[in-house]
């Protein structure tokens, strides 16, 4: 999301949302305290097996259950069985008998197994404390689990987000630039970029947590907030695999208006159309700041690339969206053009202002971006476009009108 988009998103919601879940957020930490000081690191090791599994009755207020169920405000990790504990206290459903059960990757019975799962435990928050992150990753412990212990321990390091496909989701709708080979990497990636966000940073952390919840929603969502599909890669990877082109792709024909089952004309919802396409125009402008910076590296430009600035995230109304150089030093501006399509069958709107520079500025380029939301953009750039008569059709579909004052 565009850091403007983002600024505004800050100043409107996390209000309402503190005024919302403000009070329920400062009794979860109340319960989170306590929880970590009734189980310390320095005793994990020395827990029964009945004060750690969940199950025992309603009464019980074990590890296990604490964390889940008593807990759910610092993020859910409700779902599935609990062989995602590891040992457990309870039935199965081909087996109704209420003993304890362990997963197999522990050992072949839940006494074996606790041990096992204890010392996992342990480890996963002794490397935390001494910050080995490869051991961190490796713990055995699944997923959602170690998420939320992870979280419950170290609130500072670690966003209370726990599923791995939700994790994936916020990282890419925030186009966090980063190779993450686990959702331990991607709770911290997203803790780092509200580290970058004095308004978020003086807020609790559970918070922000319901803040991109509330402005992205779930990604099981039939329609989530932002308009665009769930799985929308994550931006290393699309970068990865863009490629410029020589030259823009062959028109196709015109697809007909989509239609209803019966038949009539579908209606547009432009509302979703517009957050498509401003969601498109930002992960655009991302891509092509990375390729003009591998651009300018190669040819032995490190300074140059260090110095690219992404205008459009500080000015939407420069004319341009990104300052790049060429590789004699001399400025290139480019505006942006990205698409969700593979060719500019329907074309591309420009602004006045975007107009003008296109036209004094000797170094403008347009750059296309095609397929924008995929693993393999395309980029297509234009040097000084002239819009009229020579490949392109300007056509004028606005106009500003201004009301005449009545006379007396």
């Amino acid at each position: 999301m565009n850091r403007l988009d983002m600024k505004e998103k800050i100043a409107t919601r996390v209000p309402f949302l503190i005024n919302e879940c403000g009070d329920e957020l400062k009794n979860a930490e109340k319960k989170r305290r306590k929880f970590v000081a009734d189980f310390p690191i320095s005793k994990i090791r020395s827990m029964d097996i009945d004060d750690y599994v969940i199950g025992k009755g309603a009464d019980n207020r074990s590890f296990c259950y604490r964390l889940e169920r008593d807990m759910d405000s610092l993020g859910s990790i409700r779902g599935g069985n609990a062989f995602k504990f590891g040992v457990y206290f309870g039935q199965t459903s081909t087996d109704s008998s209420r003993i304890y059960r362990s997963s197999d990757i522990w050992g072949s019975n839940p006494h074996e197994a606790f041990p096992l799962v204890i010392n996992a435990i342990a480890s996963l928050l002794e490397s935390a404390v001494t910050g080995d992150r490869t051991a961190v990753v490796k713990n055995r412990l699944s997923v959602m689990f170690k998420g939320k212990i992870l979280f419950l321990y170290f609130p500072e390091q670690f966003v209370p987000i726990y599923s791995e496909v939700h994790l994936n989701f916020f990282i890419a709708q925030l186009d966090i630039k980063g190779s993450f080979k686990s959702p331990t990497d991607m709770q911290r990636a997203l803790m780092e970029y509200r580290e970058t966000w004095p308004e978020l940073v003086k807020q609790p952390i559970p918070l922000f947590m319901r803040f991109l919840y509330d402005i992205f929603g779930h990604p099981e969502d039939e329609k989530p907030q932002t308009g665009v599909t769930t799985n929308t890669p994550l931006l290393d990877d699309a970068i990865k695999g863009a490629q410029f082109i020589p030259q823009l792709p062959a028109m196709s024909a015109i697809p007909d208006t989509p239609k209803t089952k019966n038949g009539k004309a579908k209606k547009t919802d432009f509302e979703k159309h517009q957050k498509q396409s401003k969601r498109t125009g930002d992960r655009g402008e991302l891509i092509v700041i990375a390729l003009e910076e591998i651009r300018l590296i190669q040819a032995g430009k490190p300074e140059l690339a260090s110095s690219i600035e992404h205008i459009s995230q500080k000015n939407d109304s420069a004319g341009y969206d990104i300052l790049s150089f060429n590789e004699d030093g001399t400025p290139r501006q480019i505006e942006v053009k990205a698409t969700q399509g593979s060719n500019l069958d329907r074309g591309f709107y420009i602004s006045v202002n975007e107009l003008e520079q296109s036209r004094v500025l000797n170094n403008y380029y347009i750059y296309f971006v095609f397929s924008t939301m995929t693993t393999k953009p395309r980029i297509h750039p234009v040097k000084h476009p002239v819009l009229n008569g020579t490949g392109f059709d300007l056509q004028p579909i606005t106009f500003y009108v201004r009301v005449k004052a009545k006379p007396e």
